[in-house]
């Protein structure tokens, strides 16, 4: 669950980038910005919900073949949330992962219900504070009257507005400007709007980004109030000063409804919002800023949710006897590689040989009937590839979205050639045809991924910057000696460099390509 919390969290932030750049667009064409933040406010909840959850089911009409008439939107998506890899060592067990989980829910749970009684205690108390607040007119408005509140809108059913005492007292133009400003609240029904928003927030209270989109939600709804009086008649000198004035008087505050008053700093900023002059090349600006929204907003559809890893614990999905059977044997990964999957209760144990990353065996529990979710790895889930009968024919493992090994099933045969030669490398402690050149390809470290395999090419290119900084650290190369095949069958190198040593693992294929390259200090 962790996994899909900082996926909401990513979401979030790149629709709040994109609404940045949207409500910029709508100042520069002086229209209401209030929507772009509402639909980001919103979106940030369903967006991550719809795509890590929703499949579509097209008619039959559009089946072909083998093919699904179901789209898993999580398998459109096409931006990984981080660089995969196939690293199993030292997961957590399911339980304890389970447990995490059952508490974040909890928690989750608990801070809505929070603030749902937060906000009900609220509503309570202002209700006792109208009930002190007197009925009165004001430039032909009905308002209510209190000694320390307002001007603002109170009410969700039958909003009212609410100035204070002194306001009385003040100039006709200032009694107008704000009547004007309050019942245009009322007229774009404000209060529900800000109301909804809180709805909205109640049901993921945790994301700080909500929060702020919020808070920007709120100064977007005073911003467009000012447009609509000002677009309404009113002086936009006496309308400035009115705002001042108000700012002024320290009003106590009511909630969260549409108030007039604000910070300084944001009262100064709706003032020079309204006397800003149109520039030249409005209409263009615009435009770039509403193509770079659609461009932040469309990447966020793309960022490819994390698998949730594991099994709800009251629906457990059990898998008869004779298909997890039918799941069970060999994958070759290489001539000296392989995958054996045996059965292990309601589940599989995965064992990797020739494989550093993949160093112990790991559970796999079913999630469907091919697809198996990593005990302990949230992101990680192994599916198998099968024929018509439901035989299986390939493995493929994904992390974070991503297939990161895709194996052929072989017969036990091939599996003991293959643990033969695992075997045969290790008692020979010989050297790879070419291990000291791709050592010395290695250690040259180029940009480019000639001599490597395709797997490895990338994810060099992925982890560049922490490899500069591990090889800066260490300084330029001594000397290296090898040291013999390690028990994964992996040419091992010790590399003395200017400040330090570091231990090199190195597998080729048969063509001299350098496979594998894995290394530590």
């Amino acid at each position: 669950m962790i996994g899909w919390v900082m996926y909401v969290a990513l979401v979030a932030l790149t629709l709040s980038a994109a609404a940045l750049a949207a409500e910029r667009a709508a100042k520069v064409r002086r229209t209401a910005t209030r929507w772009v933040w509402m639909a980001t406010l919103a979106g940030s909840l369903v967006l991550p919900t719809v795509v890590a959850t929703v499949s579509i089911r097209l008619p039959d009409a559009f089946k072909f073949a083998n093919a699904s008439t179901s789209i898993v939107l999580r398998d459109t998506t096409s931006i990984p949330m981080l660089p995969a890899l196939l690293d199993l060592e030292g997961a957590q067990p399911y339980a304890t992962s389970a447990h995490v989980d059952t508490l974040l829910r909890g928690i989750w749970v608990a801070a809505s219900v929070l603030m749902s009684l937060i906000l009900a205690l609220g509503s309570v108390l202002l209700h006792r504070r109208k009930c002190g607040w007197s009925e009165g007119r004001l430039c032909g408005e009905r308002v209510l009257v209190a000694p320390d509140a307002g001007p603002a809108v109170v009410g969700l059913m039958r909003s009212r507005v609410v100035v204070p005492a002194w306001l009385l007292q003040a100039s006709k133009e200032q009694q107008q400007c704000t009547i004007a400003h309050e019942r245009s609240h009322l007229d774009a029904r404000d209060p529900q709007l800000v109301a909804l928003a809180l709805v909205l927030l109640t049901l993921m209270p945790w994301n700080p980004l909500l929060w702020w989109q919020f808070r920007r939600l709120r100064r977007a709804i005073e911003v467009d109030c000012d447009a609509r009086v000002l677009k309404g008649g009113q002086d936009v000198g006496a309308y400035c000063e009115t705002l001042i004035q108000v700012g002024q008087h320290q009003s106590s505050r009511i909630g969260v409804v549409p108030a007039m008053s604000d910070s300084a700093s944001f009262l100064e900023l709706r003032i020079r919002h309204m006397l800003r002059k149109p520039k030249k090349w409005t209409r263009a600006s615009a435009a770039a800023l509403v193509c770079a929204s659609l461009g932040i907003a469309v990447f966020a559809t793309q960022v490819t949710p994390p698998d949730t890893g594991h099994r709800d614990a009251n629906a457990p999905v059990v898998l008869s006897s004779d298909m997890l059977g039918s799941y069970t044997g060999y994958y070759q990964i290489s001539p000296i590689s392989l995958v054996a999957v045996t059965r292990a209760g309601n589940g599989l144990t995965v064992s990797i040989s020739g494989q550093i990353a993949a160093s112990k065996p790991f559970h796999i529990v079913p999630l469907g009937e091919t697809r198996f979710a990593v005990e302990g790895k949230d992101a990680a889930t192994v599916r198998f590839i099968t024929d018509a009968g439901g035989h299986a024919l390939r493995l493929v493992a994904y992390q974070n979205g991503r297939d990161v090994l895709d194996v052929p099933r072989i017969d036990k045969a091939a599996a003991d050639r293959i643990n033969d030669a695992l075997a045969g490398r290790i008692k020979a402690q010989k050297p790879f045809p070419g291990s000291e050149k791709a050592l010395r390809l290695l250690l040259s470290d180029p940009d480019s991924g000639a001599g490597m395999s395709t797997d490895l090419a990338r994810a060099r290119t992925e982890q560049k910057a922490t490899r500069e900084k591990y090889l800066a650290e260490l300084g330029p190369v001594e000397s290296y000696t090898f040291t013999g095949v390690s028990q994964f069958g992996s040419d091992t190198y010790l590399v003395k460099r200017q400040h330090g040593t570091e231990t090199v693992f190195l597998v080729l294929d048969e063509k001299g390509t350098l496979v594998t390259a894995f290394r530590h200090r």
